[in-house]
């Protein structure tokens, strides 16, 4: 498997709120510009971590439809934010999502069947 780079965005508010119901995750910093902006993170509300992840989850997938993600080990180390673009960048079974050249999640796949 190669290096390959997905980019994703802007990221976009509606969607925040759609991850959030899911999520049953009723954190305002996700929902509210007012909020996020109360919690030190500007005017751009905040994207949820699981909805971060899911963009790692879907550049692999891209790459090889028929691996089958059996386990994650991901680090949050940075925030989305609304209106941001990002990149997925994957390499085999490691995987980084970057804002603005910065790594904000981390994470390492496995594949195959599951235990």
């Amino acid at each position: 498997m190669t290096r390959s780079d997905t980019p994703f965005g802007p990221v976009s508010g509606p969607d925040m709120a759609d991850w959030c119901a899911l999520l049953n995750d009723d954190n305002q910093i996700h929902l509210t510009r007012e909020a996020a902006e109360a919690a030190g993170f500007g005017p751009h509300r905040v994207n949820p971590g699981p909805a971060n992840l899911a963009y790692l989850m879907s550049a692999l997938m891209a790459d090889d439809p028929d691996r089958e993600i059996t386990a994650v080990d991901a680090r949050f180390v940075g925030n989305v934010l609304e209106d941001d673009h990002l990149v997925a960048r994957t390499d085999g079974d490691e995987a980084t999502l970057l804002r603005d050249g910065a790594p904000v999640v981390t994470a390492t796949f496995t594949f195959g069947e599951p235990e």
